[in-house]
């Protein structure tokens, strides 16, 4: 992966979420890396020392607008890379119910090695996102711990 380079983790089908409950999203790289990996347990993993950009998108039901909508990158052990919680009804309002976020962070080796996508709701019943993915961007990646040993 040269600077710049790119992989998306997305959501390969609708999740109905249930009100109330931390949901962890089940994602799918959508190409290969040699710097990070995707593991079902630990989420996107970090082989390489680097600073990485990772966006953030979550596409909620712009039809449901009741309640609270919450979605964060949970790194373990760890704050969050990525937190917002927005008003449904405003979210639909705004941008059609897609929240969307960037942050940046350095990640791997002794550093930050994984993080998942967590989402949350206060409506009355279940609410459905139709697509969520973070897309990992690397902005500086240190080449000579490549191939680390997962």
């Amino acid at each position: 992966m040269a600077t710049g380079d790119q992989v998306a983790f997305r959501t390969t089908r609708r999740v109905k979420v249930p009100p109330g409950e931390m949901t962890r999203l089940p994602l799918e790289p959508a190409a290969q890396s040699p710097h990070l990996h995707y593991e079902e347990d630990r989420g996107i993993v970090f082989d390489t020392l680097g600073w990485y950009e990772v966006l953030l998108q979550v596409e909620w039901d712009p039809g449901q607008t009741s309640g609270t909508r919450f979605a964060h990158t949970k790194i373990p052990d760890n704050e969050p890379l990525h937190s917002e919680a927005i008003s449904a009804e405003v979210l639909a309002r705004i941008s059609g119910g897609r929240q969307l976020l960037r942050g940046n962070s350095v990640f791997g080796l002794d550093h930050t090695t994984s993080i998942v996508l967590e989402v949350w709701h206060d409506a009355d019943q279940p609410v459905e996102i139709s697509h969520a993915q973070l897309v990992v961007r690397e902005l500086d990646v240190d080449h000579s711990f490549d191939h680390v040993t997962r």
